[in-house]
């Protein structure tokens, strides 16, 4: 069997049900890419020290490497454990798709990621979310489609989850600071820097903080090292929400 799992961002957010699938592994392979994770991510073998464990970058999940994973889930309990949610983003879905394929049973096992903790955590409504974006850096290029779906989102009264460019194998990780200087630049129509939002760094993490201000504000705060995200906040609030933004204003 193949089964994905979802490790959340920290030892604290892995589930009951995550537990007893490691406890039960042959063989674990550690995503060390996809996210940032707040704890060593080579304590997870506290919870199975007899399995095999691989530290896995890009290139042991993806292109020629499916087939072999495949082929030890056919006859062994394979875990693909993941920072967050396995499959928030799309990193893991080509894998999922040969196994099913190939005829190897997979089993997915959620966590916490970002986007069910901003929706929860931030005190904004989940229904007034829009589509949320990733801000790539610029030297790759210039994302003006992420401005535009920001700009639809406040047109049709949403949030929008803006995502930053994470690079963990070269090491990067893009800043509220950075985010903020490239959005104002792709702001083509110069409707962003007076707009409010929020600077979400290391959300779910023991350091993590929370700071409401106009988009150019931001860049005025001092924040724990990345993960860092943004949130571009509606013109239209109802009292609830306004609180929320009051209380985090207060957090800068």
């Amino acid at each position: 069997m193949l089964v994905f799992l979802g490790l959340g961002y920290s030892l604290r957010h892995i589930t009951l049900e995550a537990l007893e699938v490691l406890k039960s592994a042959d063989i674990v392979y550690v995503d060390t890419y996809t996210s940032m994770y707040e704890d060593p991510l080579d304590e997870i073998k506290q919870f199975n020290p007899s399995a095999k464990y691989v530290y896995a970058s890009r290139r042991d999940l993806e292109g020629p490497s499916i087939d072999g994973i495949i082929n030890e889930a056919r006859s062994k309990l394979v875990v693909i454990a993941v920072p967050g949610d396995p499959f928030i983003a799309t990193t893991h879905d080509a894998l999922w798709i040969s196994a099913i394929k190939s005829g190897v049973k997979v089993k997915v096992v959620n966590g916490l990621s970002f986007i069910t903790m901003a929706y929860s955590r931030l005190g904004l409504q989940s229904y007034k979310f829009g589509k949320h974006v990733t801000l790539v850096h610029p030297s790759l290029f210039k994302s003006y489609s992420t401005v535009d779906t920001i700009y639809g989102n406040l047109e049709r009264n949403l949030h929008t989850i803006v995502l930053l460019d994470l690079q963990v194998e070269k090491g990067y990780a893009m800043t509220i600071n950075e985010a903020v200087q490239v959005l104002l630049e792709l702001d083509y129509k110069g409707q962003l820097g007076e707009q409010l939002a929020i600077g979400v760094a290391r959300l779910g993490w023991r350091d993590e903080k929370i700071c409401a201000s106009k988009l150019k504000n931001l860049v005025s705060f001092k924040y724990p090292p990345p993960p860092h995200s943004l949130v571009i906040v509606s013109s239209r609030l109802d009292p609830i929400e306004e609180e929320f933004i009051k209380m985090w204003s207060s957090t800068c």
